[in-house]
C-alpha cells in the first residue's frame, strides 16, 4: 500500500473457520441472544444476526415490517423441533448430519424456510439413496417439494425397476394418484402386462375394504389386449374378492409398454481397464447386459480384437459391424450375436479412432488417425469418409470432411449423417459440427457445440427426429432447426464413456476422470447411468463388471435363453 499499510491477504483460509467458532462460543455461553425460536413446545435461543445472514426467510422475517421483527419469542409452524434445531446448529457451524430417519424433515424445514445450501445437501443425499425400496418415498416427497427434477429421477428410475419396486413395503403404502401415475405410464418396465395387473391387486388387498373403491380406476391403466385371457380366467376363479373383475375391464388399450416393444439388450466390446493398481491394461472381454445393466454374459474377443483399441462399431440388420483399431487398422468383421459368429468382411482405408453411423442401411466409416506407410511415423488424421456396399462386398470413397478429425461423436438423423467435435491434433479439439447429405454426397458446417461441450469428449445417439449428445451433460441437438438445448447433467461427468440407444433411454457406461488422468493417474469407473428422453431424468444403473473408458457400446436384440454357444470364425 501506498501509505506503508499492511493489507491481509484476500481469501484468508483461516478467518472463516475462525469467525464460526466465534460464533459459536458466544452461542454456547449465552451472551448478545436477542430472539427465540419455537417449535413443537421447545426452545431455541438464537442471535437475529446469524440468521438473517443465514437464509432469506429469517432476512425477510427480521429485517422487514412484519410484527416477528420486534418479538422475543417467535413460533415456527409447519417443522419439527428436531429439523429446526439441525438448522440453527448448521447456520452456527455449517455442519448438518443427514440421515435416512431425519431426511424427511430437514428437507421440508429447509425448503420451507429457504435454506437452499441445505436443501441441495438433502436433494444430493436422497439421489444417492435411490434404491427399489426409498424410490418411491422419495418421488412422493421430491414432488411435495415441488423438486421437479428429484421427482423425474426418482420416478424415472422406480419406473425402470418396477419387478423390483412392486414388493416393497413403499410401494403398498402409495397414495393412489400416484399409483395411477405408476402403473399408467408407457415407460413401466414390465415385460409381462400381468406383473403390473398383480402388482395392482396385491396394492388394493392391502387394506381392501378401503382400496376396493379405487380398483375400477386401477385396473383401466392395465393393458388388457396384452393379458393372457386364460390367465385372467385364472385369477377370478382363483380369488373371489375380484369375482366381478371383468366387469371392471372397460377399457381395452391396445398400445404396449416401451419395454414391451422393444427387445433389446447391450454389447460393450473392448477399450480399456484398471489392473489391481489402477494401471491401465486392455480389456479382452464382451459383456453382454439387458437393459437394467445386469450382466448376462462374459465372452472373450476373438484374437483380432485382442489388446486393441480405437475400434468402432455399430449396429446393423441385427449384427455388428466392427472396424479398425490400433491393432490392425484396416480390419472389417460382421457379429452375429445369435449365433456368436464373427465374418470377416472387404479391408477399409487405415483408420482407428475414427466413427462409424448407418445411413438409410449402408454403414460409413468417417474420420480417425492413421501411420500410412511407416509404423514409426507421426499420426495422420483422415478427412476420408468410406460406404459399404454389402452386395459387392467393397469400400468406397465418397466426399472428405470438410476438417479431418478423430475420436468424436457421430449419429444419423433426418436422412443425413453428424460429426460432432472431436481431436484435429494430438492436444487440440474443436467445436466444428459437419454435416453429410448423401443425396449432394456433400459434407457442410452445421452450428458449432454448444459451450457446455467445448473440450470434451462426445457421444451422439438418434432418438426419434433428435440427437442426444453426452458430455459432461445432455444436449439435445434438432437438426431441423440447427439448434442445442441443454437437459440433464449426468450423475458423474466421466470423459471417453460410451452410450447407446435403448427405446427411448440412453445407456452410457463407464469412462475416466478427466482430472486423476491429467495427474498420471488412471481412475476409471463401473458406473452405468440411464438417460430417459420422455422424463428428462438421469439414474443410475448396474455397475459393469470390470472398470472401462474408450469402450464400444452397441444396442443388439435379445437373444433367447440358449445353451453356450461355439465362436465361430469365417474369412471370405
Amino acid at each position: 500500500m501506498d501509505d506503508g499499510g499492511y493489507l491481509a491477504r484476500e481469501g484468508d483460509e483461516s478467518y472463516p473457520p475462525w469467525f464460526l467458532q466465534r460464533l459459536q462460543e458466544l452461542r454456547s455461553e449465552g451472551h448478545l441472544f436477542d430472539v427465540t425460536l419455537c417449535a413443537e413446545g421447545t426452545e431455541i435461543r438464537c442471535h437475529r444476526l446469524v440468521l438473517s445472514a443465514f437464509g432469506d426467510y429469517f432476512k425477510a422475517m427480521f429485517c422487514g415490517v412484519h410484527n416477528e421483527s420486534k418479538m422475543d419469542k417467535i413460533e415456527i409452524g409447519g417443522v419439527s423441533a428436531e429439523a429446526l434445531q439441525l438448522l440453527v446448529d448448521y447456520a452456527y457451524t455449517s455442519k448438518i448430519a443427514i440421515t435416512f430417519e431425519n431426511i424427511r424433515t430437514v428437507y421440508e424445514a429447509a425448503n420451507m424456510l429457504q435454506i437452499e445450501c441445505v436443501e441441495y445437501h438433502c436433494k444430493d443425499f436422497l439421489m444417492q439413496s435411490l434404491t427399489p425400496e426409498t424410490c418411491l418415498g422419495i418421488w412422493v416427497l421430491a414432488d411435495k417439494l415441488l423438486c421437479t427434477y428429484l421427482s423425474a429421477m426418482a420416478r424415472s428410475y422406480a419406473l425402470k425397476r418396477f419387478e423390483e419396486v412392486c414388493w416393497t413395503e413403499e410401494f403398498l403404502e402409495l397414495p393412489v394418484d400416484f399409483l395411477k401415475m405408476y402403473v399408467s405410464d408407457d415407460d413401466l418396465h414390465a415385460e409381462k402386462e400381468e406383473k403390473v395387473m398383480e402388482a395392482v391387486m396385491l396394492w388394493a388387498k392391502h387394506d381392501l375394504e378401503e382400496r376396493q373403491r379405487h380398483l375400477k380406476d386401477l385396473l383401466a391403466c392395465v393393458r388388457f389386449a396384452h393379458v393372457d385371457q386364460s390367465y385372467l380366467k385364472d385369477i377370478v376363479e382363483k380369488d373371489k374378492k375380484f369375482a366381478k373383475l371383468k366387469e371392471l375391464v372397460k377399457y381395452q388399450s391396445i398400445q404396449a409398454r416401451s419395454c414391451q416393444t422393444f427387445q433389446g439388450e447391450i454389447l460393450v466390446l473392448g477399450g480399456m481397464t484398471a489392473g489391481d493398481g489402477q494401471e491401465e491394461e486392455h480389456s479382452d472381454n464382451m459383456y453382454r447386459l439387458d437393459l437394467y445393466g445386469n450382466c448376462l454374459e462374459t465372452m472373450p474377443l476373438p484374437f483380432f480384437l485382442e489388446n486393441s483399441r480405437g475400434f468402432a462399431a455399430c449396429s446393423v440388420e441385427d449384427d455388428v459391424i466392427v472396424t479398425g483399431g490400433f491393432h490392425n487398422m484396416r480390419q472389417v468383421w460382421r457379429y452375429n450375436p445369435s449365433l456368436n459368429s464373427w465374418t470377416w468382411r472387404a479391408m477399409m482405408t487405415e483408420r482407428c479412432c475414427h466413427g462409424m453411423a448407418v445411413l438409410q442401411g449402408q454403414v460409413y466409416v468417417v474420420g480417425g488417425v492413421a501411420r500410412e506407410e511407416d509404423p514409426s511415423s507421426e499420426w495422420v488424421w483422415r478427412d476420408s469418409t468410406e460406404v459399404y456396399n454389402e452386395d459387392t462386398n467393397s469400400w468406397s470413397a465418397v466426399a472428405p470432411l470438410q476438417q479431418a478429425v478423430s475420436n468424436f461423436g457421430i449419429a444419423s438423423c433426418c436422412q443425413k449423417m453428424y460429426v460432432f467435435g472431436g481431436k484435429i491434433a494430438s492436444d487440440v479439439m474443436t467445436d466444428v459440427v459437419q454435416c453429410y447429405d448423401p443425396n449432394q454426397d456433400e459434407w457442410a458446417f452445421a452450428a458449432p457445440l454448444p459451450t457446455c461441450l467445448l473440450h470434451k469428449f462426445v457421444t451422439a445417439c438418434t432418438v426419434n427426429t433428435k440427437i442426444y449428445l453426452v458430455g459432461d451433460c445432455i444436449v439435445c441437438y434438432n437438426p431441423k432447426e440447427d439448434l442445442y438445448e441443454e437437459l440433464a447433467e449426468l450423475l458423474y461427468p466421466w470423459a471417453v464413456s460410451s452410450a447407446t440407444v435403448c427405446g427411448s433411454e440412453i445407456f452410457i457406461t463407464g469412462g475416466y476422470h478427466e482430472e486423476s488422468r491429467e495427474n498420471n493417474k488412471c481412475f476409471f469407473t463401473v458406473h452405468s447411468q440411464c438417460y430417459n428422453v420422455n422424463s428428462d431424468a438421469m439414474i443410475f444403473a448396474k455397475v459393469l463388471p470390470v472398470p472401462l473408458w474408450g469402450h464400444c457400446s452397441v444396442t443388439i436384440p435379445k437373444l433367447e435363453p440358449m445353451a453356450r454357444r461355439e465362436l465361430t470364425l469365417t474369412v471370405h
